[in-house]
């Protein structure tokens, strides 16, 4: 197997190509004020006949009705348009990822504007948000004198990307939660650490954005929060799986998590984390890679859809 560049990791996850939406829909607010995603025509087929509650242009736009005027109203419309299409064998992705769980598409002002399953964002190409923490040991604390971080290893019964590594603790960002809430909540379902320690040890690192093509009809734009955690030593907190997300947690240094990372081991967005954290820490510089503005703009992409 060739052995992938970081780069080409990136290249993994900020797919969507630049410069253009077609065939895509622009999906378009109730005023008409904003783009909020990208619809694939084949979505845009089963919308068709949802006249009271949307318009389609032939200019390749999906407007919300203009009645939708409110939060309240556009839930209520779009739990409609989930739960017919949720029956629909060709949507059957859809109900298998089904979660019960709402995440928030956002106005130009940044304020809510409506709630979304999480299983349908990507059918709407709207953004979606993750926090995303990195637990490490740093060099002096170390006992081989290397950087160390905690990788856990994906369950293999997991529907996305099972046996994979990830990131010490990952999540999606679902309502009403806020960033810092999510990621110390997150912390302790997946890993088993404690508030105290969190709120004490975590630090705010970056913000990455990319657009990711899951597949090759819908589109998914997503901002993922950066954390760092600093562990005073190797044996005193440990990390452990807790909520069935995780096979296990294994202390690699910085050397062997770069070779894994270039073996293609890591779930592709956790691959994006990690070569984040190897700029910030200086493992990754100009000098050393050619690449090195093209993976920093690529993993900070400038999204076309209001953001929180």
């Amino acid at each position: 197997m060739q052995e992938m560049t970081f780069l080409s990791l990136i290249d993994k996850v900020d797919t969507f190509p630049y410069g253009s939406s077609d065939p895509y829909y622009q999906l378009l607010t109730h005023d008409k004020k904003a783009c909020l995603g990208y619809i694939h025509p084949n979505v845009i087929e089963y919308l068709k006949d949802e006249k009271d509650l949307v318009t389609i242009q032939k200019e390749k736009k999906l407007i919300l009705g203009s009645h939708l005027d409110t939060m309240e109203k556009r839930n209520t419309a779009f739990r409609i348009i989930t739960s017919k299409l949720r029956s629909q064998p060709e949507f059957d992705e859809l109900d298998k990822g089904w979660r019960n769980e709402l995440y928030t598409i956002y106005y130009p002002t940044h304020k809510p504007y409506m709630l979304v399953e999480r299983a349908f964002s990507t059918f709407m190409g709207v953004i979606t948000y993750g926090v995303h923490m990195n637990g490490f040991v740093p060099p002096e604390k170390s006992s081989n004198g290397k950087l160390k971080m905690w990788i856990p290893r994906r369950s293999s019964t997991k529907p996305t990307y099972p046996n994979m590594l990830d990131n010490t603790v990952a999540g999606g960002l679902g309502y009403p939660h806020g960033i810092m809430e999510t990621v110390i909540k997150e912390c302790f379902e997946e890993a088993g650490l404690e508030d105290d320690f969190v709120k004490k040890h975590i630090r705010s690192a970056d913000v990455l954005s990319y657009i990711y093509l899951p597949h090759p009809h819908n589109v998914q734009p997503e901002v993922e929060y950066i954390f760092d955690i600093v562990f005073d030593n190797e044996n005193e907190v440990l990390p452990e799986p807790q909520d069935g997300e995780a096979q296990d947690f294994n202390l690699l240094d910085i050397d062997t998590i770069i070779e894994k990372l270039k073996n293609n081991e890591f779930k592709p967005n956790c691959a994006l984390v990690i070569i984040n954290f190897l700029q910030r820490h200086g493992y990754i510089t100009p000098e050393l890679e050619s690449d090195y503005l093209e993976i920093t703009h690529r993993s900070h992409r400038k999204l076309p859809f209001p953001t929180i």
